[in-house]
């Protein structure tokens, strides 16, 4: 993701009060200070916290005819944050942090949902595992990368570098987490996948190469989390 938890379940990261209250003195508005006069107090806002802006940052990948409406609650100045009790303001923090786990369950392909995000932007064209580019895949070393197409079934494509060595090595990436894994025959050689696990608060960091998604593969483990393969769709 875009961010790391900001709190626990006991706060809300929404410390910080907004409002000037040198208006007309009834604080009901949106907490300019320029109201209509009735008296009934300075409008009160908090930060929208990190987590809460993660969970936006996800929802927009999930469910972008929803976000307006989501941000217009969650986001800065929303109305978890502007107007509303302290308890409301804790509820709509869990709100968040439920929304986010529950989004890495349902969504586990949604990079923007997991601990940490990048995209295909940021990518380095240098390193294996890259995507595939009119039909072809670059050379990685000495070694042509092997184009994989919907490997195993699985959503996208990806390049697969030589397994190398007696000892079928395969490099990592530099900007993941997942692990290189020699992985798949093609006639006399082997080829090399990155291996992720799709819950990418397994091992933290991020999963795969920029731009790619961690696809479920095979079955989960046994304290039942699913390992899968880093792939560009």
């Amino acid at each position: 993701m875009s961010g790391t938890e900001s709190g626990s379940g006991t706060e809300t990261e929404t410390e910080t009060e907004t409002g000037d209250g040198d208006g007309d003195g009834d604080g009901d508005g949106d907490g300019d200070g320029d109201g209509d006069g009735d008296g009934d107090g300075d409008a009160q806002c908090w930060d929208a916290p990190e987590r809460c802006l993660d969970y936006l940052f996800c929802f927009g990948a999930i469910a972008p005819d929803q976000l307006e409406a989501a941000e217009a609650k969650y986001g800065e100045g929303g109305s978890c944050w502007c107007g509303s009790t302290e308890e409301e303001a804790q509820a709509c923090y869990s709100e968040c942090v439920h929304g986010l786990t529950d989004a890495v369950e349902d969504y586990p392909t949604a990079n923007e949902c997991q601990e940490t995000y990048c995209s295909v932007d940021e990518l380095d064209p240098d390193q294996p595992y890259g995507p595939i580019i009119e039909g072809q895949c670059p050379a990685y070393g000495n070694s042509p990368q092997l184009p994989l197409v919907e490997p195993f079934g699985l959503d996208g494509s990806v390049c697969a570098p030589k397994c190398s060595g007696l000892a079928n090595y395969c490099p990592d990436h530099p900007q993941t987490s997942a692990a290189g894994t020699c992985f798949l025959t093609v006639g006399d050689s082997n080829y090399c996948v990155n291996r992720c696990w799709v819950d990418s608060t397994i091992i933290g960091g991020t999963q795969c190469p920029c731009g790619a998604s961690c696809q479920p593969d095979g079955s989960v483990d046994g304290d039942g989390n699913m390992r899968g393969i880093c792939t560009f769709e």
